[in-house]
């Protein structure tokens, strides 16, 4: 792959709600990186429907403002790790291209992830246990959301398996090309964590003013109002309109809050069926990073 300005040679490929989101914003700030201002293209992950560009000239366009001073064209696409193609499908394209993976308890990634794709219209199920105990029906096609890009964001344990994806991409990346970080170390010492991976990148290091968390929960006010929403859009492309529907979408702006939380029965509940669900995965992981994990495992009962 010849080196030009538009060529993306580093790539954040997730995992989703593992602080990915804070991370692109410490990079952007970085003189020697350029990062996309769309965050998630979601080019390479061609096995999902979960995509948003399909041309290379169109995701090509999202680097070409970078210039010669900048090292490294960056972009953010959280779904890479856990698509089975996408990792080979950028080696293919750039095989000196870095990447960047962020780790998480994945108990606590479910429950931030269902209230993500809630959030965004992919999950209609307000419950994470309904949720959660929907993923057999939903693997059959059945209970679908309308708003679901790809139902196989909908298979929480294995969306959530980060050891298991963390082996495939260790299978595939040469080692100098991978750096991974967990998001308990961020919140910790968020500085040591960004000069460590500015070690890995070989640019210039740097401290941030502020590591301030970037893509707080976000919550709809009202679910009804969200599918109704949705289904207007799907309504509109099946009709071939186009253009933006204007008092919609200031309606699902206003449709937001910051302030709801999951009732604590209910978390308290089924996180111990979590727990036992992710123990394997926890324990790969334990021997991929050479971690002691044991805090993430099922608390045992003397």
């Amino acid at each position: 792959m010849t080196e030009n300005n538009n060529i993306p040679n580093l790539f954040l490929i997730g995992a989703p709600k593992c602080g990915t989101t804070s991370m692109i914003h410490y990079l952007s700030q970085h003189p020697e990186v350029f990062v996309s201002a769309e965050k998630e293209p979601h080019y390479f992950n061609t096995d999902s429907g979960h995509r948003y560009h399909f041309d290379l000239d169109s995701y090509l366009s999202l680097f070409e403002e970078a210039t010669t001073a900048q090292k490294y064209r960056c972009e953010g696409s959280v779904w890479y790790l856990y698509s089975e193609i996408a990792i080979q499908n950028i080696l293919e394209f750039n095989p000196n291209a870095k990447f960047i993976v962020m780790l998480r308890e994945p108990s606590s990634m479910f429950f931030s992830l269902h209230q993500e794709l809630l959030y965004g219209g992919s999950e209609n199920e307000a419950s994470p246990k309904t949720a959660w105990e929907l993923q057999a029906i939903r693997k059959e096609g059945k209970k679908l959301p309308l708003g679901s890009s790809d139902p196989r964001l909908l298979q929480y344990g294995e969306a959530c398996s980060l050891g298991t994806q963390l082996a495939r991409a260790m299978n595939l990346i040469p080692e100098k090309q991978l750096h991974y970080i967990f998001i308990d170390d961020l919140k910790s010492d968020s500085d040591k964590v960004f000069r460590t991976l500015q070690e890995f990148l070989g640019v210039t290091p740097i401290s941030l003013e502020t590591y301030k968390v970037v893509n707080k929960k976000k919550v709809r006010k009202s679910y009804v109002l969200s599918q109704f929403l949705i289904a207007a859009t799907q309504l509109k492309k099946r009709l071939g309109i186009k253009g933006g529907l204007g008092f919609a979408n200031a309606l699902n702006r206003r449709n937001v809050t910051h302030d709801a939380t999951l009732p604590n029965e209910e978390r308290a509940a089924l996180m111990p069926v979590l727990k036992k669900y992710f123990e394997r995965e926890v324990t790969l992981l334990e021997e991929l990073t050479q971690r002691d994990l044991s805090h993430w495992k099922p608390v045992k009962s003397i």
